[in-house]
């Protein structure tokens, strides 16, 4: 049996480093909470290649003084807390002492520091853990920690990193995690060598609410969020501050949800529970709210030292506090915004007036009169029924069978779709059912499609015909309008510029998080999709929801830009999509393999009636 033994310090470190420091993202956020815990004012990040080659971060804050240089890279050795009692009433980011001596483990590590109150600055340098030089130096009050060849020693870890585009995007999210919560800080961000960010903080005296809107604004974008509801109550022993979207202004993904305890951001399937409970009625199915929450307890009821990231944290009284979360949602949302207007973007608000002159017109839809012309239609082929009404086909005189080699349908209840019939005439459509089906006539046979499968199919055919040019067509825009998105968004974006000209979009970029918009798909015509599918398809390539081949991207841009489920059509619509499914290459399934349309002859009819 082997024997027992102490495992030398440079392991332990590098176990250690495993624990926090998973990829660059990491580094980022610990070097951030020190600047932050240390009283900074203006912090300037910089990194290059996403993060593996290096990431710098200055502050401005109280530094290290010079004989403590090398003990803050000593494990366990912290300032933040003293004795068991503070550890239960932890106000600062950091606190265990683990972040310096595991990055440094990892990488090739520098850091310069300098007090106020000393004559020079110290520094230290270290490669995998091993200190190779140190001394004094000249350097501004404050500290600059550099992180270069991250993993160079662990090239395991290296492996499990994701692409530059991830890893980017990663670091973004961690800058605007903590930019979100230090609002009355100065943040400069370079990447590659290329100014990217400058936050501007708030001023003395400013209003927290007001403060927090421009942050937001800042970080994802002026036009995202223009129908924010602000948050606020104070309870029996918390309080809960911030700014959530109105039911109309949802978004494509959740990826705009930011929760923080005691300023710390925090990851909660419960504290997100409480959101979409919140909304719960009021939110349309596959959307989601935005919102940056707050919550402020006594530092005594709150477990942060749950897990090495500190990204997890146990509430003390958590029925009471999340029932006291759920209230304070619900009251913010008692009075909603209007809806947006028709010439506004499905799921988002009426733009400002600048907007509305530069983005593309839609033609407005009205719920109530549509109703009206769908029961009229509905009622003018009653009487078709009446006066032509389906005949039932005796067996002997049954049709040739559908030829075998089609796709058959699974269901029972209705016959396989016959493409002799569907090709020579397009089936008149009678209603839509449900919001979601539209029912229509072919000879003696009824049509029942699904609608958002048939405008898949049509869209993904158009799409992959647009895209076999070399410049595809497009619709160039009178007024174009600007684009503006979250750095993250911006930065995928960029990355995947081809892939979105190849569709039929002519982005141009406008700035660090802004693309000026001059044309759109052909394909997609005046639809409101234009925006939408745009959005959409961009927080898609930036979750990794969708690899990054091109029939994956044509497959989910023909899913966005299609008509939902729920979607209500006009009768000219309703025909104008069955008249082009007819067109398409492989009209009884939509890319994903669902059937468009099932067919329901007489036969069947009568086999459920017991006729025969």
């Amino acid at each position: 049996m082997p024997q027992i033994q102490k495992l030398p310090e440079q392991l332990i470190r590098r176990i250690a480093a495993g624990e926090v420091i998973e990829r660059p993202a990491s580094v980022l956020k610990e070097l951030l909470e020190n600047a932050l815990d240390a009283g900074a004012r203006r912090i300037t990040v910089e990194w290059a290649q996403a993060g593996r080659k290096k990431i710098r971060v200055t502050d401005d804050g109280a530094g290290i003084a010079p004989e403590q240089v090398a003990l803050a890279l000593e494990r366990h050795a912290t300032s933040k807390i003293t004795d068991l009692e503070d550890l239960e009433k932890i106000r600062t980011f950091g606190f265990r002492g683990e972040a310096l001596p595991s990055i440094a483990a990892v990488s090739r590590f520098k850091l310069v520091s300098r007090t106020a109150e000393a004559a020079e600055g110290r520094s230290i340098e270290c490669d995998g853990g091993k200190i190779v030089r140190e001394g004094p130096c000249g350097a501004p009050a404050g500290t600059t920690v550099t992180v270069e060849d991250l993993f160079f020693c662990t090239p395991a870890r290296e492996k499990f990193l994701k692409s530059d585009t991830t890893e980017r995007g990663l670091l973004l999210r961690t800058l605007e995690d903590v930019a979100l919560a230090a609002r009355d800080v100065a943040f400069d961000v370079i990447t590659d060598g290329k100014e990217l960010l400058s936050l501007r903080p708030a001023g003395p005296g400013a209003d927290p609410a007001a403060a927090l809107l421009e942050r937001i604004k800042a970080c994802w974008g002026a036009d995202r969020f223009t129908a924010l509801k602000p948050v606020h109550e104070v309870g029996r022993f918390m309080s809960v501050f911030g700014w959530i979207s109105d039911v109309h202004a949802h978004q494509s993904t959740g990826r705009h949800q930011r929760f923080y305890v005691n300023n710390r951001p925090v990851l909660s399937r419960r504290l997100t529970h409480v959101l979409y409970e919140a909304y719960r009625g009021g939110l349309m199915v596959g959307r989601h709210p935005a919102a940056v929450i707050f919550l402020s307890v006594d530092p005594t009821l709150v477990d942060v030292n749950v897990h090495p990231s500190k990204r997890e944290v146990r509430l003390s009284h958590e029925e009471e506090a999340y029932g006291f979360l759920y209230h304070s949602l619900k009251k913010a949302l008692s009075t909603s915004a209007e809806m947006p207007s028709a010439l506004a973007p499905a799921g988002r608000p009426a733009a400002p007036a600048a907007e509305k002159q530069t983005a593309p017109p839609h033609p407005p839809r009205h719920p109530e009169s549509f109703k009206e012309k769908n029961l009229s239609l509905a009622e003018s082929q009653a009487a078709l029924f009446i006066q032509s009404p389906l005949k039932h086909t005796p067996p002997e005189a049954a049709p040739p069978s559908v030829d075998n080699t089609l796709p058959e349908t699974p269901s029972e209840d209705a016959a396989a779709p016959r493409p002799e019939d569907f090709r020579k005439t397009t089936p008149t459509p009678l209603m839509q059912m449900d919001g979601t089906y539209i029912l229509a006539r072919l000879g003696n046979d009824l049509y029942i499609f699904d609608q958002h499968a048939a405008a898949e199919r049509v869209l993904y055919e158009k799409f992959s015909e647009n895209a076999k040019d070399q410049t595809p067509h497009r619709q160039v825009l009178l007024l174009p309008w600007l684009w503006e998105v979250s750095l993250e968004t911006a930065a995928i974006v960029t990355d995947c510029l081809k892939d979105f000209e190849r569709l039929g979009y002519r982005l141009e970029p406008f700035g660090p998080q802004v693309f000026r918009v001059t044309a759109v798909p052909s394909v997609l015509g005046d639809s409101p999709k234009v925006r939408t599918l745009l959005e959409g398809l961009a927080e898609d390539l930036m979750s990794e929801a969708i690899p990054r081949r091109w029939d994956d991207i044509l497959i989910r841009a023909a899913c966005r830009g299609a008509v939902k489920a729920h979607d209500p059509l006009q009768p000219s619509e309703m025909e104008k999509i069955l008249k082009d499914l007819q067109l398409c290459r492989l009209p009884w399934s939509c890319p994903h393999g669902r059937p468009t349309f099932l067919r329901l002859s007489p036969d069947e009819l009568a086999k459920k009636f017991r006729r025969i």
